[in-house]
């Protein structure tokens, strides 16, 4: 009905406040609906005892009428004649016992025409409250899957991460084809599980926003619209009330016109208004979700792609995610038309706020009520889908096949089926595929996951999705083809890839390169390429000649000089063959290095200072005042609090109150 206010994009995350808002006008409807019980009662007594008293009068009358007209001891009776002031009583007595029945009639009329209105008109919007509450929280839910679906994908892939991890060791003691074998079967386990994760943080950040800047906003609008609602439904109420009361006591009609004008004056949009004026505060978006790597496999947040069971996983994954997008794509566009029809109307009902009637637009609020429900529904299945899509298209190597054209979803067995297929075809295939860019030795690093930008680190033309949040009341717009032929294609052709260590390779499907260039210098040779990333390291090629500097010591890692460059730094031990003895025997079979041990790293603590002046209000909370430097123990999950730590006491505190 406010042309102008909107508290879904004014207040933003405020369901609560609003929802409990309304919920306490609602209920004031029934301390004005017993009012008009309690004063249809007095009304209902003052009528009995009115009449009552007219009858009693009544008797008196007749029974002095001939005294009071002819005196006691008259000549001749007056028979049915009597005095004019008798006459008169008479007529003030009728009109009395007649005022009586109109105060029976007010008493009935506040019943009927107010008190059991109210009644009906609090019972139906609160239906129609419990209904938003129910939409509102149908979406909390979907959110909070969304989020715990990022936390079972993250705890699959730490628990794959140490499986091989412990394949890894294994084969390190006890090096064979069968730990070879297992060893890369966990690995692909493991890069399935990544490959999972991200795409569940990737939905988790997209169904956030679209929780926060639509989801939110339309449930709070339509909140804002059932308590004009009321408003407008309250305003004909007292109309009511007026115009009965004003009928019956015609002395008292000025007062009730003034009442009448008040009433006139009471806007809906005006207690809209001082909410808003009084509920405003600052607001902090949660934070996006970010990959973390795991402690025991420290690696970067890239998809990872080095043989035929990631392959087939993620095209399976993307021909379930074209499937779902088909289908909800196609069920959000016939509810958005009607959607776009039904606003239209609310629109046009909402701009003659003077002659606005609370039925209708009672009617139009719950009609769109009824399409935005469903539709919210599918449009966050459509989104999810859609992000999967994106996830696995911009983050696959455009020389990969990615047609989804010859899978079919119906025939896919068990996850474990599914994994002993591909183990299979991959054994058939002459062994895994291998590549020196997922055998780096591993060290922590900052990171940046392409999911909170929305577009593949490789492509500037990628999909951005975060270049700016869903507008407020904005509707998430398709961008993926409806038909097989717009899905993106790849060719199986060889083509140079720039790997996790920026090393570049050449593959067919997945092929193994081995260096076969020798180096003379001290007997000495590069096996495998190398880029160097962290200030320590140092890039190494096959024919590059190098020193040693300073020999393994059981990290992992060689100090060498790099004497084609003039560089100097840490390279892995396994890429190398020092004095023309291999470290193990993976060179001599072309076959890529076991994975060194990780070169830890402690994170960095973090602080916090305190901007804000903030006084416990629970056991676990903690007291700080504005100055104070915090140690986060815990940082803000998305809730707004931060587990802190100072002078050996800990708690939480409000983010936004530190900086």
């Amino acid at each position: 009905m406010s042309k102008q206010l909107s508290i879904g994009n004014e207040l933003k995350d405020s369901y609560k406040d609003t929802r409990k808002w309304v919920q306490n006008n609602l209920k004031w409807l029934r301390d004005i609906e017993q009012f008009y019980r309690e004063r249809a009662k007095l009304e209902h007594e003052y009528s009995e005892k009115l009449s009552g008293l007219t009858k009693d009068y009544f008797n008196k009358k007749s029974a002095s009428s001939v005294a009071l007209s002819v005196g006691d001891n008259p000549a001749m009776t007056p028979g049915s004649a009597e005095t004019a002031s008798v006459v008169t009583w008479n007529e003030v007595l009728t009109q009395t016992e007649d005022i009586s029945k109109e105060h029976w009639r007010l008493s009935r009329d506040f019943e009927a025409q107010v008190a059991s209105q109210l009644a009906k008109i609090h019972s139906k919007m609160d239906t129609t409250l419990s209904q938003i509450n129910n939409f509102y929280s149908e979406m909390v839910d979907k959110r909070d899957n969304a989020y715990q679906e990022v936390h079972k994908a993250k705890k699959k892939y730490d628990e794959a991460c140490t499986s091989m991890e412990s394949a890894r060791n294994k084969n390190t003691k006890s090096p064979g084809e069968r730990n070879r074998q297992k060893m890369e079967e966990r690995k692909a386990e493991m890069n399935v599980a990544k490959n999972e994760y991200l795409i569940r943080i990737n939905q988790a950040n997209r169904i956030k926003d679209k929780f926060y800047f639509q989801d939110t906003p339309e449930v709070l609008d339509l909140l804002q619209d059932l308590n004009e609602c009321r408003v407008l439904f309250l305003n004909d109420i007292w109309k009511t009330a007026g115009s009965v009361e004003k009928a019956t006591l015609e002395r008292i009609s000025q007062k009730l016109d003034t009442a009448n004008t008040v009433v006139e004056e009471n806007k809906p949009s005006l207690g809209t208004a001082m909410f808003i004026k009084h509920n405003a505060r600052n607001w902090n978006e949660p934070k996006d979700f970010l990959f973390q790597p795991s402690p025991i496999w420290q690696d970067d947040e890239n998809f990872v792609i080095s043989a035929e069971p990631e392959i087939s996983d993620l095209k399976i994954k993307l021909a379930q995610a074209e499937q779902e997008y088909n289908k909800f794509h196609d069920m959000t566009e016939a509810e958005m038309s009607r959607l776009s029809s039904l606003n239209e109307k609310r629109a046009k009902v909402k701009s003659k706020e003077a002659d606005l009637e609370g039925g209708i637009y009672y009617d139009v609020v719950k009609a769109y009520l009824g399409t935005v429900m469903p539709f919210t529904g599918h449009e966050t299945l459509k989104l999810r889908a859609e992000v999967q899509i994106e996830s696995i298209q911009n983050n696959v190597p455009s020389g990969l096949d990615l047609n989804t054209d010859d899978i079919d979803l119906s025939k896919l067995k068990k996850k474990s089926g599914l994994f002993s297929k591909l183990r299979n075809k991959t054994h058939m295939m002459g062994g895994p595929s291998h590549s020196p860019s997922h055998l780096m030795p591993i060290r922590n690093r900052s990171r940046k996951l392409f999911g909170s930008g929305g577009s593949n680190p490789d492509d500037d033309n990628g999909s951005s999705t975060s270049s700016g949040h869903l507008n407020p009341r904005a509707r998430t717009t398709s961008i993926i083809s409806n038909s097989s032929s717009a899905r993106l294609s790849r060719t199986s052709s060889a083509v140079s890839t720039e790997n996790d260590a920026g090393s570049t390779y050449t593959t067919d499907t997945f092929s193994t390169r081995g260096s076969t260039s020798s180096n003379t210098n001290g007997g000495n040779r590069v096996v495998y390429a190398f880029r160097g990333r962290d200030n320590d390291e140092v890039s190494v090629n096959p024919g590059d000649s190098i020193k040693v500097l300073a020999p393994d010591t059981g990290s992992g890692w060689t100090k060498l000089r790099n004497n084609t460059t003039g560089d100097q730094g840490l390279a892995p031990t396994s890429y190398l063959e020092i004095n023309e003895k291999p470290i193990n025997s993976h060179a001599e079979r072309g076959v890529p290095p076991s994975v060194p041990p990780p070169r830890g790293s402690k994170k960095p603590s973090l602080t916090l200072t305190v901007q804000y002046d903030y006084d416990a209000q629970e056991e676990n909370e903690m007291t700080v005042e504005v100055g104070d430097v915090v140690n986060v123990l815990k940082e803000d999950d998305g809730s707004g609090w931060t587990l802190a730590e100072l002078d050996g006491d800990s708690g939480l505190i409000p983010t936004n109150y530190c900086k």
